[in-house]
């Protein structure tokens, strides 16, 4: 009898064996060749974005030097400004402190004019006018009292002591007084 094998035999397990590992290795290497392009591909786009980053980062450090210059600039002249303001305040409040004097002493001399008497010491601190004298009389510190409230430049003018005394062989008022200059 002859006998007939159906079943794939040795040789025909050993043809699709080599078939496939061969597909497989086709089909391996596309992959591989297909993930190398990928990366390639991604790599360029990546490289592309750095070189973009870095000049856009350039740019910016360039703008930054521009606004650091200016910065510089402006707080030069914010310095200038207020060395000049304070100058500027100093040289307003000698102005007003070399008048004021002044015209203390002038508001002064013209309180004394009917009134006999001399002063012995003015002291003007801020806004604040302290005066000591001698009088003849007691009526001519009041009348002398009486013509500074007159003026229009001082304020607060009180009369802190007036008491009798001898000086030179000749009966004296010593007084005192306070007032304020007005702002």
């Amino acid at each position: 009898m002859i006998r007939i094998n159906l079943l794939p035999g040795s040789r025909a397990k050993g043809a699709t064996q080599k078939s496939d590992i061969r597909q497989q290795v086709v089909v391996a290497i596309g992959l591989l060749i297909l993930t190398a392009g990928v990366c390639l591909y991604y790599s360029g786009v990546l490289d592309r974005r750095i070189e973009s980053l870095q000049t856009s980062k350039q740019e910016k450090q360039k703008q930054l030097a521009v606004l650091q210059e200016k910065l510089k600039l402006v707080q030069d002249y914010e310095q200038r400004k207020k060395l000049l303001e304070d100058k500027n305040r100093v040289i307003d409040q000698l102005e007003r402190s070399r008048y004021g004097p002044v015209r203390v002493l002038d508001h002064v001399s013209q309180s004394l004019e009917p009134v006999k008497l001399w002063l012995v010491r003015l002291s003007l601190k801020d806004n604040a006018v302290e005066i000591e004298g001698r009088a003849l009389t007691n009526d001519d510190v009041v009348e002398f009292v009486n013509n500074l409230r007159r003026t229009e430049y001082f304020t607060n003018v009180r009369l802190i002591e007036s008491r009798a005394g001898l000086e030179a062989k000749t009966n004296v008022f010593q007084f005192k007084l306070n007032m304020m200059l007005k702002g």
